[in-house]
């Protein structure tokens, strides 16, 4: 079941993610750095903001929200969300407009203004209802809220910026178009209420105490994630924030991706597991999960690293390639460590609803990436801030473990885990022997080059139950 759906769910974790990694490459040819700086601080900032006031109730809704539907009791569910949404899309409204004025342009005009607003808006509505929608597994609502923004938003702002000059708006008004068509094209589908009163205060408690520590656990991830980006711009300014996030944006969000590819499917199955087999079998479908998660990051991350010189000169602009090719690395390697803890570990204290632990681990993983960050950005710059969130990273992710295998009875797919490093250490050998890419097209080339030999080798491992599949699909058709 974990295979067939993340099969379903592949559109949506490919297509949108892919078209961010696509735009952070292309704006490095299409703005300056003070630009970009900008435009990376304003999304940084809302993923601060969602935490805050979107995260506690959307990871309520994925966990429970089930129940309400089960029960006969969804308009009582929905009365309530409406009046959550309303609240959070105003207050992150204010305070956005406050951090852009304060913290990141306060020099900026109406159109920004509006257009940030706009960006956080639509993108907060693109994020809850994806999330209610992989509760019923509705793959295409889910589809269309990751793949309408990044893709064609991104096309819209291109289109924009040519037309209209280098300014910081138009991407972001072209984002907040496409994610504005994406929530209304599903509305009519999806499953809501119509009134936002009475307040259903059983529900609210209930979502407080399951959602608060998520919120801590959450705005510590993103102070661990995004620190290093500000104490950047504080230290150096908002251009040298802006080469940072090019190298820093893409590591974290190839790691992302990678990690993406199977973690949509991945959770909800989890939850079914425990509510229906109780702990044992949810932590066994966890450390399925977790296989599937590791065959996915290990060739990923280990392929930037092995092809990061000609990646960086082949595909970011010049201005950009210095500090990238020193980031990208350590970024990536930051950004699998976090994945990994996030998607696998983490997810143990959600499904025992011990979300307090999250807590703890985020905190750690917050104190050293902003400690680290201050000390290592004086001595070694940028280098020294994608350092820092690698050693925070891991720091975090060793206590993480440590509790998931001491507390809650996890353990690790070792039967799995062989295999794939064996076919990414065959894979790494073959890259390292390939010269450096002249071309697009010879990039292209020694990426499925590597993919080829990655995945007959794992093939061949399990020869045997692929084929037990194949029998068991055919035999149903």
């Amino acid at each position: 079941m974990l295979l067939r759906h993340t099969l379903l769910y592949l559109p949506a974790q490919i297509v949108g993610p892919l078209f961010q990694l696509v735009a952070m490459i292309v704006w490095t040819h299409v703005v300056d750095e003070h630009t970009l700086g900008v435009i990376t601080l304003v999304t940084a900032s809302h993923e601060l903001l969602q935490i805050a006031f979107l995260t506690w109730w959307s990871q309520y809704a994925l966990r429970f929200f089930g129940r309400y539907q089960d029960r006969g009791e969804a308009l009582r569910f929905y009365r309530t969300e409406n009046a959550v949404m309303l609240a959070s899309i105003i207050i992150q409204s204010i305070l956005v407009t406050a951090i852009l004025f304060l913290v990141i342009a306060p020099d900026a005009n109406t159109g920004l203004l509006i257009a940030t607003i706009g960006y956080v808006i639509t993108r907060t509505l693109n994020l809850y209802i994806g999330e209610r929608a992989r509760v019923r597994h509705h793959i295409w609502v889910y589809t269309i809220q990751q793949v309408v923004g990044p893709s064609i938003g991104f096309v819209v702002g291109l289109v924009l910026i040519k037309l209209l000059g280098q300014s910081a708006e138009w991407p972001l008004a072209g984002y907040a178009v496409a994610q504005l068509a994406a929530a209304v094209i599903v509305l009519p589908k999806i499953g809501y209420g119509r009134s936002f009163w009475p307040l259903d205060r059983e529900i609210v408690d209930h979502a407080l105490h399951y959602g608060i520590p998520i919120v801590i656990g959450g705005a510590l991830g993103w102070v661990g994630l995004n620190a290093s980006r500000f104490i950047a711009n504080d230290l150096l300014g908002v251009s040298a924030a802006g080469l940072f996030a090019v190298g820093y944006g893409l590591g974290q969000r190839a790691a992302a991706v990678s990690a993406m590819l199977v973690t949509a499917a991945a959770f909800p199955l989890a939850v079914k597991s425990m509510e229906q087999g109780g702990s044992k079998l949810a932590m066994r479908q966890l450390a399925d999960n977790s296989a599937l998660l590791t065959a996915i990051l290990a060739p990923s991350i280990t392929g930037i690293f092995m092809l990061r010189v000609e990646i960086v000169h082949l595909l970011i602009a010049t201005p950009f390639q210095q500090v990238t090719l020193a980031v990208l690395p350590l970024s990536a390697l930051a950004g699998a460590i976090r994945s990994l803890r996030a998607h696998f570990v983490d997810q143990t204290f959600l499904l025992h609803n011990r979300t307090r632990l999250m807590i703890v681990v985020a905190a750690i993983d917050a104190t050293v990436t902003v400690v680290l960050s201050l000390v290592f950005i004086r001595y070694w710059g940028l280098v020294g801030a994608a350092g820092a969130t690698v050693i925070a990273a891991m720091a975090a992710a060793i206590v993480s473990f440590a509790i998931g295998f001491s507390k809650f009875g996890l353990t690790l797919p070792f039967s799995h885990l062989v295999p794939i490093a064996f076919a990414t250490i065959a894979m790494a050998a073959l890259l390292g022997n390939l010269p450096e890419a002249p071309s697009l097209v010879v990039l292209a080339a020694h990426i499925t080059a590597g993919a080829t030999v990655y995945i007959a080798l794992l093939a061949l491992v399990y020869a045997t139950s692929l084929l037990r599949m194949l029998r068991l699909h055919l035999h149903q058709q």
